[in-house]
């Protein structure tokens, strides 16, 4: 977790912000809640290293705006992942190992991904390629039953939201990112490697130093 994740967690629980958790519906009575602590993780997604990142940063609107097209154009049954398409949306930058490592000027080290309170390192390979190689236009989200040990502050005695996750018809975002779903990186098991390209603006030995 980020310096500025925990910063926003301990405000939070300082009663220092006020959580104001989106409730998005779909036809059938469904609803998917969007907690400010997702937004908010979603956003850090802009630093390369440690996987894909927006092209442009990512808008609170937006984040609601592409959760409303997946709950009206798919059924979240168990829930898991679905896939929007948004052009440019931003870099797929976590490849398959053996594609990874012969990418042109390839050189290897590693990164460390943050599952739950655990450091998980993986592959990482600098390449000399430039970013715009790695444009995808798919966003991929992350959509769960809710849990109702685990719900933002604001919801958790929010009698409609309690009675829907009894009926099973309330989820929650977990996340979002460009590009396509894979594995956890827990699961990883060396077939996957995080990629740091070439920027545009930046020399390629600069990437290096």
């Amino acid at each position: 977790m980020k310096l500025s994740e925990n910063i926003i967690r301990v405000k939070e629980l300082m009663g220092l912000i006020s959580e104001s958790t989106n409730k998005i519906s779909d036809s059938i009575g469904n609803i998917v809640l969007v907690s400010d602590y997702v937004k908010n993780h979603i956003k850090t997604h802009n630093d390369f290293g440690l996987g894909s990142v927006f092209r442009e940063g990512i808008s609170d609107e937006e984040i609601l705006e592409y959760v409303k097209q997946v709950v009206n154009q798919n059924e979240l049954k168990d829930g898991g992942f679905f896939e929007v398409e948004v052009p440019l949306i931003g870099y797929d930058l976590v490849r398959p190992y053996e594609e990874a490592i012969n990418y042109p000027d390839a050189d290897e080290s590693v990164a460390i991904k943050k599952e739950r309170e655990l450091d998980i390192e993986v592959p990482l390979i600098k390449t000399s390629l430039y970013s715009d190689e790695f444009t995808t236009d798919i966003l991929t989200m992350l959509i769960s039953k809710s849990n109702p040990d685990f719900l933002p502050a604001d919801v958790k005695n929010d009698e409609e939201i309690k009675n829907g996750i009894r009926e099973g018809k309330v989820y929650s975002l977990i996340t979002a990112f460009p590009g396509k779903n894979i594995p956890k990186a827990s699961k990883w098991n060396g077939e996957y490697a995080v990629i740091v390209p070439r920027k545009k603006d930046l020399d390629f030995n600069m990437i290096n130093q």
